[in-house]
């Protein structure tokens, strides 16, 4: 078993001859994170609980490694790194699924990003992220794609907090969903949380389909004055 870190390292050096890279953390070359800020990444720490109404449970806040490993995720291509942040999203969702009492799977249902976004990057970010945070980990959940982002919806960016409020209302129930969701016990998922709009909103739209949402689960929780690039 040893040996298999010293391969994993060769494959990483014969990769970056073909497709050089950079650390997303430091700059350093030849890594999409490098040793020491994979160790930063995975620095265990408690978990961050936002007031949202709902049990929140966050992996921790917008800024440093985590932070630039999401972004280059999410807005810069590097696919890669679903698995590392993937890793990261465990902890809060294991917390989530332990607060769940019903004899039932809890069902997870992500935050939808807007269609523009989900063009641009070729996939459901969060999505992915919660299918590696569940990979080989035996959990007993159903996954619904149950959310859509309904017409109108735009970008978070820049926007005051009544009008982040509106444009987050924009969010729909899947009509071919709703059967499966009525009084189950939901697990909503985003990749961050800033003002709350987007997963209140979420909420909201489950709990009228007969939803039971017992608890909300981000990568992250970015201050208000930190948003710039966040959201899609």
């Amino acid at each position: 078993m040893a040996l298999l870190p010293k391969l994993v390292e060769l494959w990483l050096d014969l990769v970056s001859l073909l497709w050089p890279t950079a650390c997303v953390g430091c700059g350093e070359p030849d890594r999409d994170c490098c040793l020491p800020c994979r160790v930063e990444l995975r620095r265990p720490a408690p978990l961050l609980r936002p007031e949202v109404g709902t049990p929140c449970f966050v992996r921790g806040a917008y800024a440093g490694v985590l932070r630039a490993t999401l972004v280059a995720f999410k807005h810069g291509g590097r696919i890669g790194l679903a698995g590392e942040l993937g890793a990261q999203l465990r902890a809060p969702l294991g917390a989530a699924i332990s607060a769940c009492r019903g004899p039932a799977a809890p069902v997870i249902v992500t935050a939808p990003s807007r269609r523009a976004g989900t063009r641009r990057r070729g996939f459901r970010h969060v999505e992915l992220l919660v299918s590696r945070a569940l990979r080989g980990q035996g959990v007993r959940a159903l996954r619904v794609a149950a959310l859509r982002a309904g017409p109108g919806r735009r970008s978070q960016v820049g926007l005051a907090a009544d009008e982040r409020a509106r444009n987050a209302g924009r969010v729909r129930v899947r009509a071919s969903r709703c059967a499966v969701l009525l009084g189950r016990e939901v697990i909503l998922v985003d990749d961050v949380i800033t003002t709350g709009s987007t997963v209140l909103a979420c909420r909201a739209a489950l709990a009228a389909e007969g939803a039971i949402v017992v608890a909300i689960v981000a990568l992250c929780h970015a201050q208000r004055r930190d948003t710039r690039g966040i959201q899609v």
